[in-house]
Order: C-alpha cells, then structure tokens, then sequence
C-alpha cells in the first residue's frame, strides 16, 4: 500500500461532518444564554433604576406643587421632559426582556443570534435614555431645591 493512496487518508463522512456542525451550533448556543443571561440582568437594572428615578422625581415634584408662575411652567416642562425620558428605558427594557425571554426557548442559533442583536440594541437604547432621564431629574431637582434657605 502506497502511502498517498486514497485508502490511508482519513475520510469524513457526511455524518460526521453534520455531527460537528452540530456541535459547533450547541456552542454557539450555550455561549449565547450565557449571553441572553447577561442581557436580561442589564435590562432588569435599567427598568429598576427606571423606577427609582420615576418614583423619587415625581415625589419632590409633587411637594412644590404650591410654587406656580413662570417658574411652575419651567418646572412643568422639565418635569414632562423627566417623565418622557424616563418612560422609554421601561419600555424598551420591557421589549428587550420580552425578546430575551423568547429566545431563552429557542434551539436554533439564528434566532438566538437575532433576538440578542435586538435586545442588545434595546437595552442599549434603554442605558442612553437612563442617562438622558438621570440629568434631566437632576436639572429638575436643582430647581426644586429651596437654595436660598442654605445660604441664610
């Protein structure tokens, strides 16, 4: 027997190479809960850093109720601009859960691959707002604050 005969090199039959693909693809898979797992947490801090900022704005707001005028419009403005700033980090993580959960039940790379790329996109969009939401409250709360009763 020669030694570059077709009979001492080692075949791949189709099985095996589909074997290794699916291989490969359960890799993939589990690298991508690992993945998915990640993602969920980051929503979930986003929508309860959300609600925080939401719950605490909205309570000092409502205690300066009594202070109308040109200043009141300033605050109602800044105050709506708060509320909608901070609403699209809770919807877009809700979104994002919503996708990860889904993708949690699936076997398939591809929609894995998909639902992570719109969920990061989501919970990228949700990180951003929370910023914009966070000095947007803190503008709001510099206004809020009785100053003048610091410096006496």
């Amino acid at each position: 027997m020669a030694m570059g005969s077709a009979d001492s090199q080692p075949s791949l039959s189709s099985a095996s190479r589909h074997r290794r693909r699916s291989n490969r693809n359960l890799k993939n898979t589990d690298d991508s809960k690992d993945g998915i797992k990640f993602l969920m947490w980051a929503a979930i801090i986003a929508a309860a850093v959300t609600v925080v900022m939401g719950f605490t704005c909205t309570k000092v707001y409502m205690s300066s109720a009594p202070g109308l005028g040109i200043t009141g419009l300033v605050k109602k403005a800044i105050f709506v601009a708060f509320v909608l700033c901070n609403s699209i980090p809770m919807l877009t993580s809700v979104v994002a859960l919503m996708h990860l959960l889904w993708a949690q039940r699936q076997s398939d790379f591809q929609p894995i691959q998909k639902a992570m790329l719109r969920a990061m996109a989501l919970v990228t969009v949700a990180f951003v707002s929370v910023l914009v939401a966070f000095m947007v409250g803190v503008c709001l709360l510099l206004i809020l604050l009785p100053w003048r009763t610091y410096f006496k």
